[in-house]
């Protein structure tokens, strides 16, 4: 690792061993981790032990005095020539250059682990608001910027995103937006197919990764959406007014499927927005089929609903519903067309 290489032509420049294309090599590698370079300058420049003439009288003194413990213990009684002592004396001085030079890269790696964990940490922290299947939530957050979760949704943010000169949302599934207004800190959501950047508005982004398509309908205000796979395009749109981005349930797009822009469409009951009815707990199938109907049940009630024939799939609902139970709603549904159901718990069984 590169990382690694730094210390260790560190322990060769301390030790006066580095040589010219070492010490450029360690240049070059500081410029890659710049984040290092005080921790090396610090040890770089820590001045070696043996190089005091007392330091290195005591270590020798007590290196003689340990070798003679150890011999006595060994019963070594033999004795060595003057020339012969000086000589390994010479030898320890070696040993102990080598290791001093070990304290140092120990203290260095000790720092480089203790930086490494540093260097590493989040920037800011991550909070998440999570709806299960069967649930939907309503939550403030920190910019003051009102979000509705519908089921199996899921949204992402920094904690300090008031803070933040762009403010950030991921979000995977469902959700209804009122933005805080904030002119010169942008507000801008990210799904996986595309990014919609906003001042202050209100508008409803659908985007679960296990359907065909991914929307973004705006209430009110403007808002700029940029397809992920397109960056170029960049589509403004106006109140009242839908973009759709048609991919494969996977989440691969299909270029013959492109995008379109529709208008909203407003329900009979109560005035109400078929893309935001939601958010006043009722549920509207238009015009859907039978894949994306037993979906939003699933995701309405928190059950899992098999449709046991393909060709139950090509069946079409319209219908709005609030405060029915699911057995109220698949009865309403056997008005239009002819198909059987069981459930069995939390599991619901459709077949012809």
């Amino acid at each position: 690792m590169e990382q690694e290489r730094i210390w260790l032509l560190l322990g060769r420049k301390v030790s006066g061993e580095a040589t010219m294309a070492e010490l450029r090599e360690l240049e070059e590698l500081l410029v890659q981790y710049p984040e290092l370079r005080y921790q090396v300058s610090v040890l770089g420049n820590m001045p070696v032990p043996v190089a005091a003439p007392a330091w290195a009288e005591k270590t020798e003194l007590a290196l003689e005095k340990h070798m003679v413990r150890l011999g006595n213990d060994l019963a070594i009684t033999t004795e060595f020539p003057a020339e012969r002592v000086t000589r390994h004396r010479k030898g320890r001085a070696g040993v102990l250059v080598a290791l001093s030079t070990l304290v140092v890269l120990l203290a260095g790696y000790c720092i480089f682990l203790l930086s490494s964990k540093t260097t590493h940490k989040v920037p800011a922290e991550i909070a998440e608001i999570q709806t299960r299947n069967g649930s939907r939530s309503r939550a403030t957050l920190p910019d003051g910027t009102e979000v509705w979760l519908n089921g199996g949704s899921r949204i992402t943010y920094q904690r300090d995103m008031n803070t933040q000169q762009k403010r950030e949302v991921f979000l995977s599934g469902e959700a209804f937006f009122k933005v805080a207004k904030d002119a010169e800190n942008p507000f801008v959501v990210k799904t996986s197919r595309m990014a919609v950047n906003v001042l202050g508005t209100a508008f409803n982004i659908k985007a679960y990764p296990n359907e065909e398509q991914t929307e973004t309908s705006l209430i009110s205000g403007s808002v700029e959406v940029v397809p992920a796979d397109d960056q170029q395009r960049r589509v403004q749109l106006q109140p009242n007014q839908k973009f759709i981005i048609r991919h494969t349930q996977d989440g691969n797009a299909r270029p013959s499927l492109g995008y379109s822009m529709e208008q909203v469409k407003m329900n009979g009951q109560d005035d109400l927005i078929n893309e935001t009815a939601w958010c006043d707990n009722v549920l509207v199938f238009d015009n859907e089929n039978f894949g994306s109907v037993a979906l939003k049940m699933e995701r309405w009630f928190g059950v899992k609903v098999y449709l046991t024939d393909k060709k139950l799939k090509a069946y079409r609902f319209t219908g709005t519903f609030k405060n029915e139970s699911l057995p109220q709603i698949l009865e309403a549904l056997k008005v239009t067309s002819s198909f059987r159901c069981e459930i069995k718990g939390n599991e619901v069984f459709i077949n012809q």
